[in-house]
């Protein structure tokens, strides 16, 4: 009979347990919408998972990769901000190099004289190097592949072959504890620094390392946690790329893709109940609220955008080109492209 009360109790705390822990994933919340932008779909790219804009030339990279369909190969699409109907956003920049390719974050790198596209390789695992050529299309320069880098997701560019990558979790999201390591918030996440040449470990004990964003000075990488909701926030050392641990800015919505704008704001594209993302692989019908939360650089938060998952299901990058905002997902094969505010967006956290 004690037996039987042991496990019962047993059962009741971890029954309790779980239920604390879908409670800080939002999972009974309702989802108010928000919509402060005008927003249409553009179809025909599938899984548009990361977005980087190119804002000397009004260009957009934008990650493509269908997460529901077998033995197919990723994209990279190049879309004309100024001419949103131009036919040629719908081919693969890529030449086909590499044949093995499942495209997760991309890092636009432009010093004046060097562009270069910075993609993460979900199939390799590796960073796949590109130069962009000036009609968009991309020359394959070199992977970096490391053998401790089995989950990578996102990049960001420090140089012409140097850039962080985070490895969103030790054992790999794909691992068979994967889902558990989330719902427990297990700090296994990494961030890596690339030289050019050498790896070395940036930063240790994340809660799923997921988008990382260098502040426009360089001076600080942003890094979302998204197990944790919120963005962590290092001071860099540019000489080294030492970081150090400075913030974390605490939010209601699991972080995925961060992007800054012309003006210093973070982006950050996040999702409100994270936990919902299994069904989307196996049901096209099943949706997911999206959220577009904005960081102003005197540190206001507020959201700019939150849908039940109707209109745009798990939103997972939001990029701001001037009056322009798209909006990317996981398993959509559309992204938004939204008209904000002429007057501007309001500068207090919701």
């Amino acid at each position: 009979m004690r037996f039987f009360l042991f496990l019962l109790a047993l059962l009741l705390v971890l029954g309790g347990a779980a239920g604390l822990r879908l409670n800080a994933f939002n999972q009974f919340d309702e989802i108010e919408p928000v919509a402060l932008a005008a927003c249409q779909p553009v179809r025909g790219i599938a899984g548009p998972e990361d977005i980087e804009i190119d804002a000397a030339r009004g260009l957009a990279f934008i990650s493509s990769f269908d997460r529901r369909g077998e033995g197919q190969r990723g994209a990279i699409h190049l879309f004309d901000l100024t001419d949103p109907l131009a036919e040629t956003a719908w081919r693969d920049r890529t030449g086909g190099v590499p044949a093995d390719f499942r495209p997760l974050g991309l890092s636009y790198y432009d010093d004046g004289e060097t562009r270069r596209l910075f993609v993460v390789n979900e199939a390799g695992p590796s960073v796949e190097l590109y130069e962009v050529e000036e009609n968009g299309d991309l020359a394959h320069l070199e992977s970096f592949a490391e053998m401790r880098i089995l989950s990578p997701n996102s990049v960001a560019a420090a140089g012409p072959r140097e850039f962080y990558v985070s490895n969103d979790l030790r054992p790999g999201r794909n691992s068979p504890l994967a889902g558990v390591h989330f719902l427990m918030a297990a700090d296994l996440g990494e961030i890596f620094y690339v030289d050019g040449r050498q790896w070395s470990v940036a930063a240790d004990k994340l809660r799923f390392a997921n988008g990382l964003a260098l502040s426009p000075d360089g001076a600080r990488l942003y890094a979302a946690e998204s197990a944790a909701r919120r963005v962590k926030v290092f001071d860099r050392n540019p000489e080294t790329g030492k970081l150090t641990p400075a913030e974390a800015i605490p939010l209601d919505a699991s972080p995925d893709n961060l992007t800054f704008d012309g003006d210093g704001a973070l982006w950050i594209a996040a999702l409100p109940k994270p936990l919902l993302l299994p069904r989307l692989k196996r049901d096209e019908e099943a949706i997911a609220p999206s959220e577009v939360l904005r960081l102003d650089p005197d540190g206001r938060l507020s959201t700019v955008y939150r849908d039940r998952g109707e209109q745009h299901s798990a939103a997972t990058v939001a990029a701001r080109f001037r009056d322009k905002l798209l909006i990317g997902a996981l398993y959509d094969r559309k992204f938004l492209f939204c008209d904000l505010p002429a007057g501007g967006l309001p500068a207090a956290a919701e």
